[in-house]
């Protein structure tokens, strides 16, 4: 799905986010943003993984291998990195709106809240 939505709206990458919701003020919420310019968008701080995996099929391609293949990526803010350590992303979407909404799972594949 990442790469279907770089490629359709030319994008550089998808960044995911970790803030306030816009729709609970006291609720944090993860948020993906498409990636137009990533010199202008990502501080040093924020974290890319490869979208492109190995010949398993699953394993990403090890961050020595893709840092400056210039391929897109899937960034972490700074803000969201501890969140997800360790976790697998999951995208589910919405069959009404179209919207995307990311699921994280810890290690063990228990879903994670956001506000935990």
């Amino acid at each position: 799905i990442f790469r279907k939505l770089i490629e359709a709206t030319s994008s550089e990458g998808i960044k995911l986010k970790y803030e306030m919701s816009s729709q609970h003020a006291l609720r944090m919420a993860f948020k993906f943003d498409l990636i137009k310019d990533v010199k202008k968008e990502l501080s040093f701080e924020d974290e890319g993984v490869s979208l492109e995996v190995l010949d398993d099929g699953v394993t990403p391609k090890p961050p020595a291998e893709s840092w400056n293949d210039n391929l897109p990526k899937l960034y972490i803010d700074s803000g969201a990195f501890m969140k997800v350590l360790g976790g697998k992303l999951d995208v589910k979407i919405n069959s009404e709106t179209g919207d995307l909404i990311p699921l994280l799972f810890d290690r063990e594949g228990n879903e994670m809240d956001p506000n935990a």
